[in-house]
């Protein structure tokens, strides 16, 4: 009965350190969050820069 504790508890362990497949899971959330910000932030400014480009720039052109 001990040798087969011992056999499952050695079993969970060796699952427990095998991170490698998480790492790039995390990193894909990280790039896929990282864009949603930055689609955000061009869909706030993006307007501003249109009107800022309309109104400044075009016209001393």
């Amino acid at each position: 009965m001990l040798k087969a504790y011992s056999r499952i508890q050695a079993r969970i362990n060796s699952l427990r350190d095998q991170e490698e497949g998480a790492t790039a899971v995390e990193y894909a959330l990280i790039v896929g969050l990282v864009s949603l910000v930055i689609i955000a932030a061009l869909a706030l400014i993006g307007p501003a820069v249109v009107t800022f480009v309309n109104n400044d720039i075009i016209p001393k052109l």
